[in-house]
């Protein structure tokens, strides 16, 4: 009896401390609840946006401005002789980077880069509805900061042998819809996926879960990104 008693208090602990640790980082307990507007209700996004908001003001500085891909780059390592600021939140969409734009537009930016879209694709949002969502990003930068050079980046491509939710297919629709919303407002494109894909999927080379870009994935993509932020 003892023994059965022990177990189950250690069975009771491990779950409230799983449940403990969810409400932590999210917030709240999500699961089967996330959607493409869940991630503005977590702790980390509400976290990373206060910060953000905290942060001085550097005249003109370029702004990487996007999802995990963007979160998790050193640019002000890899970009030293400008003044590289990340604004990426894991996990973030574009309803997401609508919610905490005027942060980024109070900035004034010489420069921003924008990559988003991945985490849309995985939520099943339409890419009519996601380019919609950047065309708005687009048109609410140029309000309120006319100054800024607005450069679209691609969505990068995935690696089928993971489970990422994520089809080539529609990230390639989804490209295609970019590249004419570049070319109709004028911003600058910057084709990420085409050099980060290799025969169509992101190798393996560069991913350790195939989405997210391993140290020689960052490399690159930065690698291809300095003449863009240096022009």
């Amino acid at each position: 009896m003892k023994l059965l008693k022990y177990i189950l208090a250690v069975v009771v602990t491990a779950v409230l401390c799983v449940f403990g640790m969810q409400w932590h980082y999210t917030g709240r307990i999500t699961f089967d609840k996330r959607n493409e507007t869940s991630i503005m209700d977590t702790s980390y996004y509400k976290i990373k946006h206060s910060i953000f908001e905290a942060m001085p003001d550097y005249e003109g500085s370029i702004v990487f401005l996007g999802d995990s891909l963007t979160d998790y780059v050193k640019f002000d390592e890899l970009l030293p002789d400008v003044k590289a600021i990340n604004r990426g939140i894991a996990g973030d969409t574009t309803f997401g980077v609508l919610n905490r734009l005027d942060e980024v537009i109070s900035r004034k930016p010489s420069k921003l880069f924008v990559l988003i879209g991945c985490n849309d694709v995985f939520f099943g949002v339409g890419n009519d509805k996601i380019t919609g969502n950047i065309r708005t990003i687009i048109t609410r930068v140029r309000e309120g900061s006319p100054e800024t050079k607005i450069y679209l980046e691609t969505v990068m491509p995935t690696n089928p042998n993971f489970e990422t939710n994520r089809p080539n297919d529609t990230i390639n629709a989804l490209n295609v819809k970019i590249k004419a919303l570049a070319d109709e407002t004028g911003c600058k494109l910057v084709d990420t996926h085409s050099v980060m894909a290799e025969d169509g999927v992101l190798p393996l080379k560069y991913t350790v879960d195939g989405v997210h870009l391993n140290g020689s994935g960052v490399v690159r993509w930065v690698e291809f990104l300095r003449p863009f932020v240096n022009e």
